[in-house]
């Protein structure tokens, strides 16, 4: 058996770890010698819910929780891959620095059931354990080491993040620290020659979005699974399975399968994954709150956020909330600022275009012309009818009556006028043309008395 480590990436999205690559110069170097995942989706917008898909494996597990901190377990047969690994020997070390606030992991045993991650306030002490857990190594056994750096947290810190006030500086300082953690682990790795005998596993939990598509309370994250949240970095090391680009989809729940796989355990759960870490998944289903609650209670006191569910595919996102449907184009729309179904209706027969497109301007025909309605048409067909299909089999594991409004699959959710727009542009090109008729029947006319004269 091989040992395991997984570094927790806090509040790393995919596009921050694209467009900033000077924040992370040690996770970067040690990506170059690992399988990384072009698709690869969070299954929740929240760490704690991300937490519990990844070691449980189990979407359903907690999905009956009524509030933040009171867990309510669905699937008490569910086992964290922690405590799976810990029965067959292997020395584990669970880290949670800076401490957690209010201890909001472990009260749901998101971690595992039978141990806890260690809250620290050093850090420097923190890795001082996982060098002592690595040592066990050398007596001939195995070792497991979670370590969850919360730093880059909008609300956690070191002894210096608050008391930065440039906003961007701040920020970048949190992800610094992150990559920090991630090098002395890996240095620590190599300097005792383990790295040949170990999986590294490295992931992003979720993005952040600083208000650009509404203010949600307060909330940067835990909010709708836009793909600047979700989609985020996922890398494994093993010495056998050699570097380079991947673009299965793949997600929070098949971490799991991936581990036993790589660590040679016998244990077959996820029928996604095959050879080792490959996925044959075709979406992926995620949720910003468990089933449990509602957008007028997530915690006890903070409202006026909106539950919703979203099925992301490499080239969609789309999000279902009691107000209706939204739908995005991730690679092209990699923030998620342009819902594509402001430019359609929503008919007993489909999704339609508002109106032809014979009066609109050339930029907008080029993007939305040549076929590409059409395409967006069956896409939609296709990934509402994957969104049904998991809304369904929530309700029945969970037993909950009723996840969102029963009419909100009959509507889109505009956030643009468009029908208001196009019906304007429509009156201009009307008025146009009549103009053009009136002076093209008065040059008419001008010709004909020339010809006479």
């Amino acid at each position: 058996m091989k040992n395991l480590v997984v570094l927790h990436l806090e509040s790393v999205s995919r596009l921050i770890y694209d467009m900033n690559p000077e924040l992370f110069p040690n996770i970067r170097e040690f990506s170059k010698y690992c399988r990384r995942y072009r698709n690869y989706y969070s299954t929740a917008t929240s760490t704690a819910m991300v937490l519990n898909d990844i070691l449980y494996g189990d979407l359903y597990r907690i999905e009956n929780t009524r509030y933040f901190g009171e867990f309510i377990e669905t699937h008490r047969e569910a086992e964290s891959f922690v405590d799976v690994l810990g029965g067959l020997g292997y020395q584990t070390l669970g880290v949670h620095y800076p401490a957690a606030l209010g201890n909001e992991i472990n009260p749901g045993h998101m971690y595992a059931k039978q141990s806890d991650l260690v809250n620290y306030e050093d850090c420097e002490r923190a890795l001082a354990d996982v060098e002592k857990t690595m040592d066990c190594a050398a007596d001939g056994g195995n070792f497991l080491i979670y370590f969850c750096n919360e730093v880059s947290h909008l609300c956690y810190c070191d002894e210096r993040k608050f008391h930065i006030k440039n906003p961007t500086e701040r920020w970048r300082h949190g992800y610094r620290k992150i990559d920090e953690t991630a090098g002395a682990v890996l240095s620590c790795l190599k300097e005792k020659g383990l790295l040949k005998d170990t999986v590294v596993i490295l992931y992003g939990d979720h993005g952040d979005d600083f208000y650009g598509h509404d203010y949600n309370n307060g909330y940067a994250h835990s909010i709708e699974p836009y793909a600047n949240i979700i989609h985020t970095p996922f890398m494994i090391y093993d010495e056998s399975l050699g570097a380079g680009e991947a673009d299965d989809i793949v997600c929070s729940l098949d971490i799991k399968q991936m581990v036993y796989n790589l660590a040679g355990i016998d244990r077959k759960e996820n029928p996604h994954i095959y050879d080792r870490c490959r996925s044959d998944r075709e979406y992926v289903f995620s949720r910003n709150l468990f089933a449990g609650q509602t957008p007028k209670k997530i915690d006890g006191f903070i409202s006026g956020v909106r539950k919703s569910y979203g099925i992301a595919t490499a080239e969609y996102t789309l999000i279902l909330t009691d107000e209706g449907w939204r739908m995005y184009l991730n690679r092209m729309d990699r923030t998620c600022s342009s819902n594509v179904l402001d430019f359609f209706r929503l008919t007993r027969k489909g999704l339609r275009h508002i109106c032809g497109m014979d009066f609109l301007y050339v930029h907008y025909k080029s993007y939305m012309g040549y076929g590409a309605a059409g395409e967006i048409q069956r896409s939609f067909s296709r990934l509402s009818k994957w969104m049904k299909k998991e809304l369904s089999d929530l309700k029945r594991e969970t037993k909950q009556k009723e996840l969102l409004k029963p009419s909100c699959g009959e509507r889109i959710f505009y956030t643009k006028n468009m029908a208001r727009e196009f019906a304007v542009l429509a009156v201009k090109r009307k008025k146009k043309l009549v103009k053009m008729k009136l002076v093209k029947k008065k040059l008419v006319k001008m010709r004909l008395k020339e010809q006479k004269q």
